[in-house]
């Protein structure tokens, strides 16, 4: 089974060195996927490192655990308004994430770029990332949002 590639490309209003240091806050992640996840393993109140290693538990809908998410922040360019994490867990080999923020017309254009490799259940998991992308968009207000995925 072919890895995948999940782009979410979704408009905020705002300036894109705001969005995108929003975007690095772990306070911030966790107030867009409330509701559907908690992270239980996220610094309160930190902000994302690069070369650092976190390892969270993450509950989906308050019933279903996925404990040992690891996520490896690889590359952090804050000039770039770009992140590159590596991640995986027992059921995902490769979740590797690249997340842009750049100027628009109408704020900022934020990019997330997932591609995942989860074995036979790979079409099944970017369908599901492309869910939980897009819903954190739409928690976060975006002014509009395109998503897509195509083979890797």
């Amino acid at each position: 089974m072919s890895a995948r590639i999940v782009e979410i490309k979704a408009v905020h209003p705002g300036d894109p060195d705001r969005v995108f240091a929003e975007a690095m806050q772990f306070d911030e992640l966790k107030s867009a996927m409330s509701g559907l996840a908690t992270y239980d393993g996220l610094p309160g109140g930190g902000v994302a490192e690069e070369g650092q290693t976190y390892t969270v538990d993450v509950t989906l809908w308050g019933w279903l655990r996925n404990g040992g998410h690891v996520m490896h922040v690889e590359r952090l360019d804050w000039e770039a308004r770009l992140i590159q994490s590596r991640e995986h867990n027992a059921s995902v080999k490769r979740w590797d994430h690249c997340l842009r923020v750049e100027p628009h017309d109408q704020g900022a254009l934020w990019t997330d770029r997932i591609v995942i490799d989860a074995g036979w259940q790979t079409p099944f998991t970017a369908r599901f990332a492309r869910y939980v992308y897009t819903y954190r968009h739409t928690h976060r207000s975006a002014l509009s949002i395109e998503q897509s995925i195509r083979r890797a």
